[in-house]
């Protein structure tokens, strides 16, 4: 390789080697060394157990793409000469026999953001634990066609939760919904786990396998079960909203993104409809309240839509969802419209001039009982009341505090007929 041709490769910004004589030609490229222009450099499909000795004096300061397809690389050690490349940000690992990404020392790639480990033979989403520690800025990450994405039933959540900071799986963008999701779904597996424990030793191995656990009570809150479990004579306290009771009636307060935040406090109680047909209501006995007494406090998702709602409230009267009637009685409170003067009885008889039937008294009584009515309907207030109608809006539509009191009542379906 003359002179010319050197001058030539250092100005080109992707350079190719793609055969097994790679090491001679880095070992000529050495008596260059500098290569300022290169961002691309490709070894594809060259068996390489280690990087080439002589690729440790090249200096490629402004490499950020590099390919090592098909390289029969089974660990990352002997990429440790890639460490001090501070622009290198993607990295193809496509295609090797990687079982591990743990090394001793650990190699830290302070800049590399995206790295591709499909067709490797990672074996489970376990050998993805050191993703954090030796790439920490990771935002990108692809896992196809490896034996991990067929060790657990959910992998994608699974691996979004293990790993913070990914924001691209598969060359699929990871929204914040699905982050939480995963998150949340990946605490209560992780719970199971915990329950499962009988000794610390037990426990420590399972923090030691998901260091993500720590982070993940930090930012949705500690399962209740496993503070039950820690501390056995504490009893488990009912998740009615946001901010709960425990036994001692001290307010409990829930992280903004955990379960217990999603659910509102509902206290339901029936209101039966009287009809001339019905029977009377059977006389409440001193100990016993009668169902229309009955009160029902549930913590309900505020994601449900009004149908399922609706059947909810069926099973706990026995009624048919049809025929039920849910008011939402809210805290907003409006005025009571006063009677107009227009708006009073009349009576044809005072039009005709008969006023000799009635003496001036009565008449006056009679308007100053009227505009007494109309005075007292001006400090009238009544509570606004919302019908929940079947929809399949969330239920949270509706409510907008983390407690709401709804009155039952049931439809007669025969009038209908």
């Amino acid at each position: 390789m003359n002179a010319y041709i050197l001058c030539f490769v250092s100005q080109q910004e992707i350079l190719q080697f793609s055969d097994a004589n790679v090491t001679s030609k880095i070992r000529t490229l050495c008596t260059q060394r500098r290569f300022p222009n290169i961002q691309t450099l490709s070894l594809a499909f060259n068996p390489l157990n280690e990087l080439p000795s002589p690729f440790l004096d090249l200096q490629l300061p402004n490499l950020t793409i590099l390919d090592l397809t098909y390289c029969s690389l089974s660990t990352l050690q002997p990429l440790s000469p890639l460490t001090h490349l501070h622009s290198l940000s993607t990295l193809n690992l496509r295609s090797n026999p990687l079982a591990t990404l743990s090394t001793r020392p650990p190699l830290i790639f302070p800049h590399l953001r995206a790295i591709d480990l499909t067709s490797t033979d990672l074996p489970t989403l376990s050998s993805l634990i050191p993703i954090p520690t030796t790439f920490p800025k990771l935002s990108s990450l692809k896992t196809s066609h490896a034996p991990l994405t067929t060790s657990h039933p959910s992998p994608r959540l699974i691996t979004i939760a293990r790993l913070p900071g990914l924001t691209i799986l598969n060359n699929t963008p990871i929204p914040p919904h699905e982050r939480q999701n995963a998150e949340l779904y990946y605490l209560s597996t992780i719970t199971s786990l915990f329950l499962a424990a009988k000794t610390d030793e037990e426990e420590i191995g399972l923090v030691e396998e998901h260091p993500q656990w720590k982070y993940l009570c930090e930012k949705y809150g500690e399962p209740e079960s496993i503070t039950q479990k820690r501390n056995p004579r504490t009893s488990p306290s009912h998740i009615n909203s946001s901010k709960g009771e425990d036994e001692n009636n001290e307010t409990k307060i829930y992280p903004p993104l955990s379960l217990g935040a999603n659910l509102i406090k509902f206290t339901f109680y029936y209101t039966p409809s009287p009809s001339p047909s019905d029977p009377p209501p059977p006389q409440p006995q001193k100990d016993k309240p009668t169902e229309a007494q009955q009160q029902h406090i549930r913590a309900i998702p505020k994601q449900i839509d009004i149908y399922r709602l609706k059947a909810f409230v069926g099973r706990l009267y026995s009624f048919p969802s049809l025929e039920l009637k849910l008011v939402l009685e809210t805290d907003e409170w409006d005025p009571v419209p006063a009677a107009k003067p227009e708006d009073d009885d009349w009576s044809c008889s005072e039009d005709d001039g008969s006023e000799d039937d009635e003496s001036a008294g009565v008449v006056e009584r009679r308007e100053k009982k009227k505009e007494k009515e109309r005075e007292k309907g001006k400090n009238l207030w009544v509570r606004r009341e919302i019908e929940l109608v079947d929809s399949t809006r969330p239920v949270g539509f509706w409510v907008e505090g983390k407690e709401a009191r709804v009155r039952v009542e049931r439809r007669d379906l025969r009038m209908f007929k």
